[in-house]
């Protein structure tokens, strides 16, 4: 997904992915650049060729999201896979914006297929073009997930850089607007654990400072460390889930504000058809929306 007059994307293949701290050594470096206003981000495809399924790693982020052993391969876990990827990407020496000063504000998720424990998947990601938002600049990461040459699953994070002149082509993004969805009801209440960002980030890799801690969330401009975004959707996901596995699926999330840790949250679902919610997560009274979205799906 190429902006017209970009660069011609350049594909770069990662054989091994450098240790998680020295991808945060980078990311925090980056804290000291200015970032102002970008004409484009790096035209680079950054590939895993050859990627299995770690069925430890699943289990380790299936218990901290509430998935069960029958559902299979959460949908939200390649995400997990690719998120190395994102970061490097967002590293990058010719990426504008330091990766910490970034705002994850919707991710949607497509499963085209089921996948399995154990198989091997080619892992592609590369930046798409710049979007106006009413609050800075927008942009989104997009992966992709391939199975012996079919594509099995597909997502859009979409990332914000708050506070630089807005450039690019396409209708200006908006930010967090709340406009009730009809007939949604509440369906459990959440306990979210001081420790949530620590575990997480374990089992998910993304140990992002904003999460892991009440004293390094300050230092970022947090009263206390916030639940990972992608956490949330994964645990909502894993909610409303059949108790099977899934032959399809798509889920979108609109990441609308954070969850200080601890906290305690309620989730608010609607069936729009016997295989689709729309659901929102607020906080315990059910008047501050963090998350809001629909999962539809496929049996198979």
């Amino acid at each position: 997904m190429q902006a017209p007059g970009a660069a011609r994307m350049r594909t770069v293949i990662v054989a091994t992915l450098p240790p998680p701290a020295k991808l945060y050594g980078r990311a925090l470096q980056g804290v000291f650049k200015r970032g102002g206003t970008a004409a484009q981000l790096p035209s680079i495809r950054l590939v895993r060729p050859d990627v299995r399924l770690d069925p430890e790693q699943i289990g380790r982020y299936a218990r901290v999201c509430g998935f069960i052993p029958e559902h299979g391969v959460p949908s939200t876990f390649p995400h997990v896979m690719a998120f190395p990827l994102h970061l490097m990407l967002l590293t990058d020496p010719k990426f504008p914006w330091p990766a910490i000063s970034l705002v994850h504000v919707s991710n949607t998720v497509r499963l085209r297929n089921t996948l399995h424990s154990g198989q091997a998947l080619r892992i592609e990601v590369e930046s798409g073009a710049l979007v106006p938002h009413d609050k800075g600049q927008a942009f989104t990461l997009h992966t992709r997930i391939y199975r012996g040459g079919e594509a099995v699953w597909d997502a859009e994070s979409v990332y914000l850089k708050r506070g630089v002149a807005g450039v690019g082509d396409g209708a200006i993004l908006s930010g967090p607007t709340y406009i009730e969805t009809p007939g949604l009801k509440r369906e459990a209440r959440w306990q979210l654990p001081a420790q949530l960002g620590r575990d997480y980030a374990k089992a998910s890799g993304d140990f992002n400072p904003i999460h892991l801690h009440a004293l390094t969330a300050k230092a970022f401009g947090f009263p206390r460390a916030i639940a990972h975004g992608m956490w949330t959707l994964g645990r909502t996901v894993a909610a409303i889930q059949p108790c099977k596995q899934l032959a399809s699926a798509n889920i979108s999330g609109e990441f609308k504000s954070p969850i200080f840790l601890p906290a305690e949250t309620t989730l608010w679902t609607h069936a729009s058809s016997t295989t689709a919610r729309d659901f929102e997560v607020r906080d315990l009274a059910g008047d501050r929306l963090h998350l809001r979205g629909r999962f539809d799906w496929e049996l198979p």
